[in-house]
């Protein structure tokens, strides 16, 4: 009976793809018809689509989506391996072309030609044999978090953010975490900064989303970003550092860049998400429009005067664009501009925004053009005030026609909407004084000082409630400053878009704080000055003096340190000032974990994750090493130390036991701009060494390094077939070592049960609106 489910798996498995590839369907799921004539008769009545091009809009709109994707990482790394994928994917399909198979194709307006689009569906790419072996490089790679499989229009936020090392960013909604890794990679844009100044802070209101998240962007190696769980409409302020003229008064951290890609109806993923053709209806983003608007308020209230924010949505919805921006421009009273960025995005084709708009009464087919015409007919529930245009003049005076609006079937993409705001003054409703008659709550010294009306704007998940509109001038904001900001809770919030809601049956009241459920992190404990273990690690690696020791963590208070982990100076004031403040969810990179042996003089070695970070640093246990040495450690877990070259021989002499650097240096490469410097995790034993490269990144490495091979025979390497192992080595840890290691890093947050679903929807291609 057991020889025989072999046959019948595969059995199955054919049916199933037969099945898959069948019109209509994916997998036993039958997709629903791309139909929806409310959505037609909706857009065709605000005219977001030029005259003679709606037949050309809708059907790209029932085309699935192309391939796109961007190769991510240090800039020198990057361009290395688009080197690798033009030399040996690409130059098999640039000749082709035809109906099926048409050559990459280079999105224009992303940096340094570092995103490609393929004009195939994702389905396509998996069963044409033309593009199979493009296919199992991209999820190759993937994998690895080398390249990200993102849909195209959601890669233009970042780019308008315009970060540079020193930008302290804010991404307001950032699950599942696409857009993030690109604000941490324009952070690490300067090389020659192995910690830049500035810093990340990715926050998302969906518990279990913020895992997911941690582990596509952990792969970019950073100690300068934070995860934090949050509502982004109530974003509490994060201290920053004590005033030094005053006891127990803090900072707070403005964001000199703020991502606020809110949530919204997504009619603009009908392409990548086929039930939005079923479910789609107007009201959703009547719906969603007053949460959109808070977000984007929270977002300006915490953006530095002279800062830039970005609004974007994956809807086409006016209710959800200019809407959102046009009633928020008028309320910040010309504090905030929108600013004209098109010549940011060259080669890519986006529509002006609108002027004037309607609201759509379903029941009847009819339209409104103002809230006045709304409470005529008696519909005050269908629409509130902020919803609708502003007058022509006051349309012509906001500039509305800087937002920009990608169509789906202008250049084969997803639709998209996208409006940058830079911050000119500090905003009105922040000038005035609290009123005399407001009672101050003095809560422990070490705590803010609220006032009493603040519990309406709550941090979502049970800590001391923090001002949600408070606008906090860079770097000079206190206590006293925060106390003094006028509060404006939900309620007051509605009325003035006039959004008037009867309480629902049995529903809490409004105060009621809103309750996150979710893992409860550890705590974060940096390295004191006189911490026992750092003299052991200084001395076995000759660090610097310079390194800041002092930036190293741990998550356990008691007990022999498992992990240690390293994060910027600012992260670490950040998570010092704020630990029961701020739902962390992760921070940090991974430098070091104990590996306890006897003849070793120090009991952590070093950690692949963080090499990058320590390399400028850790001064001694170095080796160079060749093409042929990275083949021979990257193919074989434990090769003898007379298989390596004799110039890595005779630097591995003088070296003692235990955790050591190998060093590639990229030396054939024709372009010197493109020649990079690749580092390896590795460990001398007594008669061996090894690398401590995950395997299913030794691919990718053996790429970077120039070396191409069949990767059958790589994977027969990897699994022992051809690999030979020296007994007598001892630097693998035991089972119960490793056991140990994965219950610790799923506590830890760096990874999660959940993350293998996360990577298989990454690399399946896009990311979510």
């Amino acid at each position: 009976m057991g020889r025989n489910k072999p046959n019948k798996w595969r059995r199955g498995k054919r049916d199933r793809d037969q099945q898959q590839t069948r019109p209509g369907t994916r997998g036993n799921y039958e997709l629903p018809p791309k139909e929806n004539a409310v959505f037609e008769e909706y857009y065709k009545g605000q005219g977001i689509v030029p005259e003679g091009e709606w037949d050309q809009f809708m059907s790209t709109l029932r085309q699935e989506l192309p391939v796109t994707f961007r190769i991510t990482g240090y800039r020198s790394q990057a361009k290395r391996l688009l080197d690798v994928i033009k030399s040996e994917y690409f130059s098999n399909l640039v000749n082709m072309v035809g109906d099926s198979v048409q050559p990459p194709k280079l999105l224009p307006w992303y940096p340094d030609n570092l995103a490609w689009q393929i004009n195939v569906s994702r389905k396509e790419i998996r069963s044409t044999p033309l593009l199979k072996k493009l296919h199992t490089f991209l999820v190759s790679e993937t994998e690895s978090g080398y390249i990200s499989r993102q849909e195209a229009v959601s890669m233009i936020p970042p780019i308008l953010l315009d970060v540079q090392p020193h930008h302290k960013v804010l991404d307001l909604c950032a699950a599942p975490g696409s857009k993030t890794a690109q604000l941490i990679e324009l952070l690490h844009a300067d090389e020659t900064k192995a910690i830049p100044e500035g810093f990340v802070v990715a926050n998302d209101v969906d518990n279990k989303r913020c895992y997911l998240m941690v582990h596509q962007v952990k792969r970019l190696q950073s100690p300068c970003f934070m995860i934090v769980n949050h509502d982004a409409t109530t974003m509490p302020n994060i201290r920053m550092y004590p005033q030094e003229d005053e006891a127990n008064k803090f900072k707070f951290v403005t964001y000199d860049r703020v991502l606020a890609d809110v949530p919204c109806s997504g009619d603009g993923t009908m392409r990548k998400n086929p039930d939005v053709w079923r479910k789609w209806l107007p009201q959703a983003a009547v719906g969603l429009h007053s949460v959109q608007m808070k977000v984007l308020k929270r977002g300006l209230e915490l953006l530095s005067v002279g800062g830039r924010l970005v609004y974007s949505t994956c809807s086409l919805n006016p209710v959800e664009d200019e809407a959102v921006i046009s009633a928020m421009l008028q309320k910040c009273e010309g504090s905030v501009e929108l600013v004209d960025a098109s010549d940011k995005l060259p080669g890519l084709k986006t529509m002006p925004g609108l002027k004037s708009w309607k609201i759509f009464h379903r029941k009847d087919s009819s339209w409104f053009n103002s809230f006045e015409e709304v409470e005529a007919a008696g519909l005050t529930g269908l629409a509130g005030r902020t919803m609708f245009p502003p007058s022509p003049e006051m349309a012509e005076q906001l500039h509305l026609e800087r937002c920009m609006r990608v169509l789906p079937h202008h250049q084969n993409t997803g639709g998209f909407f996208i409006a940058v705001l830079e911050k000119r003054d500090v905003l009105p409703w922040v000038r005035t004084p609290i009123p005399p008659s407001s009672t101050a709550i003095t809560v422990n010294e070490s705590e803010i000082v609220q006032n009493d009306s603040v519990s309406k704007s709550d941090t979502s998940n049970g800590d001391v409630p923090v001002d949600s509109s408070a606008d906090l001038p860079p770097e000079g904001a206190d206590d006293a400053d925060v106390r003094k900001r006028k509060q404006r809770d939900d309620d007051d919030d509605e009325k003035e878009e006039g959004i008037l809601k009867p309480p629902e049956p049995n529903s809490e009241p409004h105060s009621k704080k809103a309750k996150i459920s979710g893992y409860k992190e550890d705590p974060y404990f940096y390295f004191n000055e006189d911490e026992p273990d750092w003299e052991k690690i200084k001395n076995f690696y000759s660090v610097s003096n310079d390194f800041p020791y002092t930036q190293l963590l741990v998550r356990s208070e008691t007990g022999k340190k498992r992990n240690i982990y390293f994060t910027s100076d600012a992260v670490k004031r950040m998570v010092t000032y704020n630990t029961d403040k701020i739902r962390f969810i992760n921070t940090g990179i991974k430098l070091m974990a104990r590996s306890e042996k006897e003849e070793v003089d120090c009991d952590f070695r070093l950690a692949q994750e963080g090499i990058n970070t320590i390399f400028p640093y850790f001064t001694s246990r170095r080796v160079h090493i060749t093409k042929e040495d990275v083949l021979t450690l990257l193919l074989q877990e434990n090769p003898f130390i007379g298989k390596m070259s004799l110039g890595a021989q005779e630097e591995l002499k003088p070296i003692s036991q235990g955790s050591i650097i190998f060093i590639f240096d990229q030396e054939d490469s024709p372009d010197d701009d493109n020649k990079c410097r690749v580092l390896f995790c590795g460990w001398k034993g007594k008669k061996s060494c090894r690398t401590f490269v995950p395997k299913h990144e030794r691919l990718h490495y053996l790429r970077m390094c120039g070396i191409t091979t069949d990767p059958k025979q790589i994977r027969r390497e990897e699994e022992g077939e051809m690999g030979e192992e020296d007994p007598s080595a001892g630097e693998m840890e035991s089972s119960e070592d490793k056991q140990t290691e994965e219950r610790e890093a799923i506590t830890e947050g760096s990874t999660s049960a959940t993350d293998t679903n996360v990577e298989e929807e990454m690399k399946e291609g896009g990311e979510e609106g």
